[in-house]
């Protein structure tokens, strides 16, 4: 079996690929590496996953350049999932391209954004000059370029305050992709990496507005939600928002990305998640009944 290093394994959308890779049972416990920045986040991940041996856990720094190679040893496959709004985020993917060439890796799976090309949006441009290194680097890869991700609206707050906080304007419409697609698409990648090389894989589940989303929630539930706008002022610390803005740079990105939404969103096609998939891709309603448990 390879060995597959998965980066910022504590994050979210890393956590849901680690859970789909162990579920499947192609991948044993043994064969999984996972790359932190610190002690306390392996000692969260082995509460998680208790059937992972200690040598599934590295700890190092993108930047670090002494860190990577000791990671990196004997790895078959990384799954590279970059920080949000990270004013080196560029570096760090570039960093890591160049490490993996360096230590043997035989496949590269990128975690992008759909539509890197929207180089007005920073957290889209950081992404862009990585994808740009890594298809340049003589790696074998695939890049997956998810649109908004529907975990990214908490249904149970929702539920329980009849509102649903929208951080940019209501009837703007916006792709979105359920992370148990993303994370099935991911493990479909990185156990038949040969199948998918040197393919971009625009990721897109459903395109909504806030306003389908908030009627999608009250037909499955019964209980009529209403959307309110947050100011943009106060967005920073909401139950929707996802990223930490503790530097200039990820306040300015957050703007941009939000002004960006208010006047065009970022709609996109299904097809592709659809043939990866083998089935339709989740929708609002099928999410809303499988997270609220509705029978």
């Amino acid at each position: 079996m390879p060995t597959v290093l998965i980066t910022s394994a504590s994050g979210r959308t890393s956590g849901f690929v680690i859970r789909a890779l162990l579920s499947s049972g192609a991948i044993a416990p043994a064969d999984l590496r996972l790359f932190v920045r610190t002690q306390e986040a392996i000692k969260k991940l082995q509460e998680q996953y208790p059937q992972l041996p200690d040598s599934s856990f590295a700890i190092g720094d993108y930047l670090e350049a002494s860190t990577l190679p000791p990671a990196l040893e004997g790895v078959d496959i990384v799954f590279h999932n970059g920080p949000s709004f990270h004013a080196l985020e560029t570096a760090m993917g570039i960093a890591l391209i160049d490490a993996a060439k360096k230590a043997g890796v035989k496949h590269f799976v990128y975690c992008s954004v759909l539509f890197p090309v929207l180089t007005k949006l920073l957290n889209h441009k950081a992404k862009f000059f990585v994808e740009e290194h890594l298809i340049e680097s003589g790696l074998n890869y695939t890049i997956l370029e998810p649109t908004s991700l529907m975990q990214n609206v908490n249904l149970q707050n929702a539920v329980a305050t009849g509102t649903l906080l929208a951080v940019y304007t209501p009837s703007t419409l916006q792709g979105y992709l359920d992370l148990e697609d993303l994370a099935a698409v991911a493990r479909l990648v990185i156990l038949n990496p040969a199948e998918h090389n040197r393919a971009r894989y625009e990721l897109v589940g459903e395109n909504c507005t806030y306003e389908d989303v908030a009627r999608a929630i009250s037909s499955q539930t019964g209980k009529q939600i209403k959307v309110e706008m947050v100011p943009r002022d106060k967005i920073v610390g909401t139950s929707d928002v996802h990223v930490k803005l503790s530097e200039d740079y990820a306040r300015e990105g957050l703007n941009r990305m939000l002004f960006y939404y208010d006047k065009r969103g970022i709609p996109g096609n299904s097809n592709v998640a659809r043939w990866l998939l083998g089935r339709e891709p989740t929708t609002w309603v099928a999410r809303i009944r499988r997270d609220l448990q509705l029978q």
